[in-house]
């Protein structure tokens, strides 16, 4: 019997805010000169986890050494330099709050980032007015767990927080590692390939270019066809 279509879960980073450029952006202040890798290198090598995963493996592209203190100073700095980025150019990707409102009034939705509760804040705070704030029945982010995406647990905590199976559910995800971790924990995937071409989304069940295609729908016959 085909599994029916209960909940949506959603990427927030390049699925419903164009807000890859800002966290690169907050990261070269935080960590400064030093930091000498181009947002081309920051997309393919250090997205789709977490904020100590993107800003160590920067750091090892940089042959920068560091340590634990360091790395806190680096993410205060950077904390400070996204909220007021993003205050200024908080941008919603194409079509992804339409679906967000929309998929709200048919089911539960939840958030599920490798983001900072912090910058989750600041974000939703001033994207598309506001208008997402308070919207999601659960939010979880790297803050919220111990280990962020790829591992499984974001996505796990995000369906139990609906009160869903995660056979019901679809993972809404634009990084390799997104995919990866909705997935293990037993979502189906749509992919958005925005930030990351298809070649490298090909782990999704489905995938698009653009949310503006997708209508709550179009969710619900991918998920049972």
């Amino acid at each position: 019997m085909t599994a029916k279509l209960k909940g949506v879960v959603f990427d927030m980073d390049g699925v419903i805010i164009e807000s890859e450029f800002t966290h690169y952006s907050a990261i070269c202040e935080a960590m400064g000169e030093q930091m000498n890798q181009s947002y081309e290198t920051f997309l393919t090598k250090c997205t789709g986890g977490d904020e100590r995963f993107a800003m160590g493996r920067l750091a090892e592209l940089c042959q920068i050494d560091y340590d634990e203190h360091e790395f806190q100073q680096w993410s205060q700095r950077k904390a400070e330099a996204y909220k007021r980025l993003v205050s200024k150019e908080a941008k919603a990707m194409p079509g992804a709050v339409d679906l967000v409102l929309s998929a709200a009034k048919h089911f539960p939705i939840a958030l599920a980032t490798g983001s900072r509760k912090v910058d989750v804040d600041a974000a939703l705070e001033v994207l598309a007015g506001g208008e997402l704030k308070g919207i999601f029945q659960i939010i979880v982010s790297s803050s919220d767990v111990k280990k962020p995406k790829p591992h499984p647990a974001t996505y796990e905590m995000a369906t139990e927080g609906i009160g869903l199976p995660a056979e019901n559910c679809i993972a809404i995800e634009d990084s390799p590692n997104g995919i990866a971790s909705a997935k293990e924990a037993g979502l189906r995937v749509l992919g958005v390939s925005v930030m990351h071409g298809r070649d490298a989304l090909q782990e999704a069940n489905w995938c698009t270019d653009s949310l503006e295609k997708i209508s709550v729908g179009e969710l619900i016959r991918l998920f049972q066809s």
